[in-house]
């Protein structure tokens, strides 16, 4: 800081040198209040969970909690949800329709899906 309110600043065409200078030319979102003794920041991490799916014939459609995701093929390595009991089901004309109630926890829950061809 003492460096600061003796330089100039770059935003400023002035050179500062008094305390209520430095401190006008600071932005008020770039402070922080300080945490009260004893707590800690909470982080809060970004986990990927949701379904890993493999599912065969890949031209089926995949449902979740009745609402369609889409081609199994177009859907990626995961199928992100938010943790919690699920309904999916897989669908392809020709073929018996898959269906499971599905838990998905803070980790990826894999699904293994091979329809048959239906009589």
């Amino acid at each position: 800081m003492a460096a600061l309110m003796t330089a100039t600043c770059a935003c400023a065409s002035h050179p500062v040198s008094r305390d209520g200078d430095a401190l006008a030319l600071l932005s008020v979102e770039a402070l922080r209040p300080a945490l009260p003794a004893g707590r800690t920041a909470r982080v809060e991490r970004s986990t990927a969970t949701g379904l890993r799916l493999d599912v065969m014939p890949e031209q089926a459609r995949v449902f979740v909690d009745g609402r369609a995701m889409g081609l199994a093929r177009h859907l990626g390595t995961l199928l992100p949800l938010a943790p919690g009991v699920h309904q999916v089901s897989v669908r392809l004309e020709g073929h018996a329709t898959w269906r499971a109630e599905v838990v998905v926890g803070d980790r990826p829950e894999p699904i293994q899906v091979t329809l048959t061809a239906s009589p």
